[in-house]
């Protein structure tokens, strides 16, 4: 059966990511009555992780009425959210299932309470660590008729609990490792994700610490050295991603045989690039948001990438999507995950790059080709929070974008291998 998949972002069940299993909900929350038939929350599991979905429902409402659910971000409230339901004939409201009469959002989303999350203050949804390194507390409120009927605390963990990390400094390379601390047995792909190619940008360590928190084990290598260097120049030495190759290989509970490189915006050339130039160690390849050629750095012209000193051949500018221009991608034998925004403001022919890359490799199995017309650039962040959401309209596609894109790249990261000795 092909699995190969080139399509466009939409609505997805937000348990795809995380294998929720919406039928066996556990009260964890307690109603504005006592007891337990009055209206209540349902929550899917609580504690739940911040890089999963959580079911949530509200039971026993008084059919034929309207529900206003308030969502508010503890400690301080400051960050609130709201939408207004029909109660249908069962007297049950499902966030997944049933679309708001009033809400920040479009249709039926059982997050997007989390990611419309808006500060009563103004202050933009920036801190990584706060929307993914922290644990936070998100309390839910209904009411009928302007009266309370039914609360519950919802407890999101962040990633710092679960995927601690590792400062390495070894062998010339910079970075950190987040070790996976789940009790899976055996081994499990590795993942090298090329952090700081983005000025301004440190989204590696975000992506990094979600992908272990997965279950991979993940090196967020530090692509030109480490952070503070004076005017560090912008090309990668091969022998710098072929020491962090070797130093991820030879961890524990790392499958040798099934590397990925992990690259978004402008480090998504150098995960194709890595992939597509040592086929064979690295099995697969993660890079969306970015173009599929090698670019030369500017204004000044320098390689992006060396060998033993050696520029390897770079396209000057990012105008020229051709297959010509893509790397070869065809040579990478595992799955291949690219993706690209149609209104992304950083890279304009994002799409153009992408079409380039699926002449130059037709999708095979295992590959996922992602293309979200109404998003913006970052796309590629973990979803589930308002973490660097444009304003209205295009945040609901973006975040839509996160939740396809995620889901694609469980699939290619968890998918068996086909390819002999991987």
């Amino acid at each position: 059966m092909n699995t190969a998949r080139v399509r466009t972002a939409g609505r997805r069940v937000l348990a795809a990511l995380a294998g929720v299993a919406l039928a066996a909900v556990a009260l964890t929350g307690c109603g504005a009555q006592s007891g337990t038939t009055g209206p209540r929350f349902q929550l899917s599991e609580n504690p739940s992780p911040v890089w999963q979905p959580v079911g949530i429902r509200i039971v026993a409402l008084p059919p034929g009425q309207q529900v206003t659910i308030h969502a508010a971000l503890r400690p301080g409230g400051i960050w609130t959210s709201q939408a207004v339901y029909a109660v249908p004939a069962d007297g049950v409201v499902d966030l997944a299932r049933d679309v708001p009469l009033e809400a920040p959002f479009t249709g039926a989303d059982g997050m997007g309470l989390f990611w419309t999350m808006r500060s009563t203050t103004g202050e933009a949804a920036t801190s990584d660590v706060m929307w993914g390194g922290s644990s936070f507390s998100v309390d839910l409120q209904a009411s009928v008729g302007g009266r309370p009927v039914a609360e519950t605390r919802v407890q999101r963990t962040g990633l710092s609990l679960l995927s601690p990390a590792q400062a390495v400094f070894d062998d010339g390379i910079t970075g950190d490792y987040f070790q996976p601390t789940s009790s899976a047995e055996g081994v499990r792909p590795g993942i090298i994700v090329f952090d700081g190619t983005d000025p301004g940008e440190q989204s590696g360590v975000l992506t990094a610490a979600t992908l272990a928190a997965l279950g991979f084990p993940t090196l967020d290598l530090s692509t030109y050295g480490s952070v503070g260097k004076p005017a560090p120049l912008h090309s990668l030495p091969a022998e710098t991603f072929l020491t962090a190759l070797g130093w991820l290989r030879s961890q524990p509970g790392v499958d040798g045989q099934r590397i990925f490189t992990f690259g978004t915006s402008r480090g998504a050339q150098l995960a194709l690039w890595a992939a597509a130039a040592y086929p064979g160690t690295v099995y697969g390849a993660i890079a969306p948001g970015g173009t599929t050629g090698l670019i030369c750095p500017s204004p000044v012209p320098s390689p992006a990438v060396t060998v033993d000193g050696a520029w390897v051949p770079c396209t000057t500018g990012t105008h020229d999507a051709v297959p010509a221009a893509v790397l070869d991608i065809e040579r990478i034998p595992g799955p291949v995950v690219l993706g690209c925004a149609g209104r992304d403001e950083e890279l304009t022919n994002g799409c153009a790059w992408l079409d380039a890359a699926a002449s130059k490799r037709p999708p095979r199995e295992g590959d996922s080709y992602l293309r979200a017309p109404d998003a913006t650039h970052l796309f590629y962040l973990p979803p589930y929070t308002p973490l660097l959401l444009p304003e209205p309209p295009a945040a609901q596609p973006t975040e839509r974008a996160r939740e396809a894109l995620w889901a694609d790249i469980l699939t290619a990261l968890t998918a068996p291998s086909s390819v002999p000795g991987h």
